[in-house]
């Protein structure tokens, strides 16, 4: 009976096919997360949009805060998707993509949300008569102690634009940003359309 032990190659050979074996599991384990994550992510945002659409359905109805008779565009509702207290500039032309804040949707935390854009059905943002407004809003799951957001921290903290020169990643547009941070699973963008009951309008008998 042969008493003879591994030899240094065969000791080489098994401690490679048992690299070969870990490094794959664990691949697959970091796989999973990734996706574990995701899924966590895209619930949060689902979520979180679909109870942000509801509450801009039933505030859309209510008039100006200067009277209420006074019916509000479309392009008031870009911003925190409320007319009265939005940035009323449109699709935000004029302060820059960095410079656009996101809001923080209190019932989902770590939540943030912007109304990137919002016309009628003919992509008019000025047609104060309309009762159809369609909204497009980006949602960015984002952990975060901070109390203010924007486009900008979301791109210094996680290089959106990095490789660009200064200059253009100043001029970057809002649309420029969100496309990045979709493009990274890092955003999600809904398109929605919201009836609203113009408190302007008499009412139907």
């Amino acid at each position: 009976m042969s008493k003879r032990g591994f030899t240094l190659v065969e000791l080489l050979v098994a401690t490679i096919v048992f690299l070969v074996g870990f490094v794959a599991v664990f691949g697959l384990f970091l796989g999973g997360m990734r996706m574990r994550k995701l899924a966590e992510d895209t619930t949060r945002s689902s979520l979180a949009a679909s109870c942000l659409i509801d509450e801009i359905r039933i505030d859309a109805g209510g008039g100006a805060s200067t009277g209420p008779g006074i019916p509000m565009p479309p392009k008031s509702y870009v911003g925190d998707g409320f007319a009265v207290t939005s940035e009323m500039d449109g699709d935000g032309a004029g302060t820059g993509g960095l410079g656009l804040p996101l809001y923080a949707y209190k019932p989902v935390p770590g939540v943030w949300y912007r109304v990137m854009k919002c016309t009628d059905l003919e992509d008019d943002p000025n047609n104060a008569q309309t009762t159809v407004l369609k909204l497009d809003l980006l949602v960015v799951p984002f952990g975060t102690a901070d109390e203010t957001m924007s486009l900008g921290d979301l791109d210094r903290r996680l290089g959106l634009l990095s490789e660009l020169p200064t200059a253009q990643r100043r001029a970057a547009s809002p649309d420029q940003l969100a496309a990045r941070l979709i493009q990274r699973g890092l955003g999600f963008r809904f398109v929605a359309v919201v009836t609203r009951r113009p408190s302007w309008m008499p009412p139907s008998r």
